[in-house]
């Protein structure tokens, strides 16, 4: 069986569970898709990763402007992969969004200008979710979300309240930041996305169809 390295720079350790679990889905009797990730790194002896976030993936970026194609070449990847969820664009941008551009990409542009390029290196992708990766699993649910004004949104990455969404699914949450704010999206354990990756991976079919970044990433699976 042949086997296709992914290398993959990403915001913390849930995100890497979702990236594995979408390439041991969409691997074959032909073909082994392996997730390699960089950063957040993993650590042997607690079998998890670091913490990480949206300012890590920029500094990463930044660090290593100048090895990028050493590090795929190096690690026989067929390509890097880059994510981070674009609900941290005014943060990341702030000059871009007050310019009236879309999140994606402002966070696009961000992190060229890290990497010193006016667009993806080579055999490197930028993978943007829009608000974050937890869009995707709340697109694997077969349900109808409908919009403020009882419209069916068909486009899942519209969404902004993905994570209210799955806590009335029934997912973990948490107290809010005061006594009187809703309650928020519960992430920890980390591990527990190894089984949110499945339920993702049961229905893909339909979350590719709600989520073009998802849509995008499954090509580079397939196709890359």
């Amino acid at each position: 069986m042949a086997e296709k390295i992914f290398l993959l720079v990403c915001e913390g350790e849930t995100d890497v569970y979702i990236f594995q679990a979408l390439a041991a889905h969409l691997s074959n009797s032909e073909t082994q898709l392996t997730i390699t990730s960089l950063a957040p790194q993993h650590d042997a002896t607690s079998g998890t990763y670091g913490s990480h976030g949206y300012g890590d993936v920029l500094n990463w970026c930044l660090a290593y402007r100048d090895k990028v194609q050493m590090l795929i070449d190096f690690k026989g990847a067929e390509s890097m992969l880059i994510q981070m969820d674009t609900d941290i664009a005014q943060q990341a941008n702030p000059d871009c969004t007050t310019q009236g551009h879309s999140a994606r990409h402002c966070c696009q542009e961000k992190l060229s200008e890290r990497l010193g390029t006016a667009q993806e290196p080579p055999r490197c992708h930028y993978i943007l979710p829009t608000q974050n990766t937890e869009t995707w699993l709340l697109a694997s649910h077969n349900f109808s979300a409908l919009s403020e004004n009882l419209n069916v949104i068909s486009d899942f990455e519209q969404i902004t309240n993905t994570e209210q969404r799955l806590i009335a699914l029934g997912y973990k949450s948490k107290k809010g930041v005061n006594k009187n704010a809703p309650r928020r999206f519960n992430k920890r354990p980390a591990t527990q996305y190894k089984r949110h990756g499945k339920q993702l991976t049961s229905n893909l079919a339909l979350a590719r169809q709600r989520c073009a970044e998802l849509e995008h990433l499954c090509f580079l699976f397939e196709n890359t």
